[in-house]
């Protein structure tokens, strides 16, 4: 256990709502995009998030005991990139060609949410296990970004790499004019 009990338990609490709510919408995607690429892309996003949920679920067993309590709302409403409930309608409501472009911006504006999350983690988890896995999702996340908005090859390699090596909280603007992070209080 680590230093930062509190703080574990809410990172913990928060990013695994927010990866549910990441999940829903990749589910969303792999219905209705129109691109086979953002559909198979989707298909990742899903599994990858899933992954965290259940190691935090394991990690919540083995630290604390029971189950993995979903977030407060207090913490839903404070949690960056967390779409609306109107948002999310919008996206179900949604297809055709109007779809991709909506399930882009959208998802690119949720993980950015969850990059900010990472770093904070990275900066306060008590448990170094937490600032690990708070390092492999700004990673997960940012290079998904990238493939979301057309990066390829060496383009998508050398981002990803380069986010390795960022630390937690520093702004990085993406060719799309999106940020990727800041400093988060």
């Amino acid at each position: 256990m680590g230093e930062n009990p509190t703080f574990d338990q809410g990172y913990m609490r928060r990013m695994a709502a927010h990866h549910a709510q990441g999940v829903e919408l990749a589910r969303i995607a792999v219905e209705k995009a129109q691109d086979p690429y953002l559909r198979n892309l989707a298909h990742l996003m899903a599994a990858d998030q899933k992954g965290e949920i259940a190691v935090f679920r394991q990690w919540w067993r083995s630290w604390f005991g029971g189950d993995l309590p979903p977030a407060s709302p207090e913490e839903h409403a404070t949690m960056p990139g967390m779409l609306s409930v109107r948002q999310m309608e919008s996206l179900r409501g949604t297809s055709g060609e109007a779809f991709d472009p909506l399930f882009i911006g959208l998802m690119t504006a949720h993980h950015q949410g969850a990059v900010l999350m990472a770093d904070e983690a990275m900066r306060e988890a008590g448990d170094i296990r937490l600032r690990l896995m708070a390092h492999a999702t700004r990673h997960a996340q940012r290079g998904e970004i990238e493939l979301m908005h057309g990066s390829q090859g060496f383009a998508a390699v050398k981002s990803a790499t380069l986010s390795l090596f960022l630390p937690a909280g520093e702004a990085q603007a993406d060719r799309r004019g999106a940020a990727s992070s800041t400093h988060a209080h």
